[in-house]
C-alpha cells in the first residue's frame, strides 16, 4: 500500500508535464492507471482523471498567461460549449459498464493521433501560422461541444480533439491554442471531476488518491509549461500527435494482452 502512494505522485508529475507540453491534459494516461493498476471502475477513473488535469491546468495556465498565450474569444467559446458536451459525456459514462468503456477507450485517441499526425506532416511546411482570429465560426463551437462529450465519457481533456482540429484544420498558432485549451480545461475538468465523483461513496484508501495525485499533477505541470514556451511551435504539435497515438495504442495493448 505504500508504494502506492509514492507511484501515483510520481506517475501524476510524468503525466502532467507530457500533458502540458502537449496541450491535451494527459487525461488518457491517467485513466489507463487508474483502470488497470488502481483497479477502479471507469466512472471513478474518469473522474480521478479530471480531477488531475484540472490541477496541472490551473498549474500551467499561470505561465501560459503570464507570457500572453491566451485567446480570451476562443476561451469563452471552448469554455461555454466544453461544459454542455462534459455534462453529456458524464451523464453516458454513468450508463457504460467499464468491460465496454475499456474496450472502445483507445480507439478514440488512436484516431485522434493519427489525424493530427498526418495534419502535421502535411504542415510541416507552413513557415507562419496565424494568430487566432476575434471570431470564429459555428464549426469551433460544434468540435468544443464534441470534445466537451468525449471529456466527460472517458476522463480526457478537450485538448486533444480542440487542440488538432484547430491547429489542423484553422492553421492557428499552436503556443496560443494549447494554451488557451489548457485554461478551459482547468473548469471543464472541475465540472466534469465533481459530476463523477459527487456521485460515488469513497472509500478510506481512494479518498486518499486525490491529494497525491494533486500534488505530482502540480510538480509536473509546472515543469511542462516552462520547457512548452520555449519549444517551437511544429515541433510541439508533433509531439502532440506522437503523445495520442501513443496513448491510443497503449490502451488498446492493454486490454488485448492483459
Amino acid at each position: 500500500m505504500l508504494a502506492i502512494f509514492i507511484i501515483i505522485p510520481i506517475f501524476a508529475m510524468f503525466v502532467a508535464f507530457i500533458g502540458n507540453m502537449a496541450g491535451i491534459g494527459g487525461g488518457a494516461l491517467f485513466v489507463l492507471f487508474f483502470l488497470y493498476y488502481l483497479g477502479l471502475s471507469s466512472f471513478y477513473a474518469s473522474g480521478l482523471s479530471l480531477i488531475a488535469i484540472s490541477t496541472s491546468s490551473i498549474i500551467g495556465s499561470y505561465s501560459n498567461i503570464r507570457h500572453g498565450f491566451v485567446n480570451l474569444h476562443l476561451f469563452k467559446i471552448l469554455l461555454a460549449m466544453g461544459l454542455i458536451g462534459v455534462l453529456l459525456g458524464s451523464l453516458l459514462s454513468f450508463i457504460v459498464p467499464t468491460a465496454i468503456f475499456k474496450g472502445v477507450f483507445g480507439f478514440i485517441p488512436l484516431t485522434i493521433g493519427v489525424f493530427s499526425l498526418i495534419a502535421t506532416i502535411k504542415q510541416r511546411k507552413i513557415k507562419n501560422y496565424k494568430i487566432p482570429k476575434n471570431k470564429f465560426g459555428k464549426d469551433v463551437s460544434v468540435i468544443s461541444l464534441i470534445a466537451g462529450a468525449i471529456s466527460g465519457f472517458t476522463g480526457m481533456g478537450i485538448g486533444g480533439i480542440t487542440g488538432t482540429y484547430m491547429t489542423a484544420v484553422h492553421k492557428m498558432n499552436p503556443k496560443i491554442i494549447f494554451s488557451t485549451i489548457i485554461l478551459a480545461m482547468i473548469i471543464t475538468s472541475i465540472f466534469g471531476g465533481l459530476l463523477h465523483l459527487g456521485t460515488i461513496n469513497f472509500s478510506k484508501d481512494t479518498l486518499l488518491y486525490i491529494p497525491f495525485i494533486i500534488i505530482g499533477a502540480a510538480i509536473g505541470a509546472f515543469i511542462g509549461a516552462r520547457v512548452s514556451g520555449i519549444v517551437k511551435s511544429k515541433n510541439l504539435r508533433l509531439f502532440q500527435s506522437l503523445v495520442i497515438i501513443f496513448t491510443g495504442l497503449l490502451a488498446i495493448s492493454i486490454y488485448l494482452f492483459i
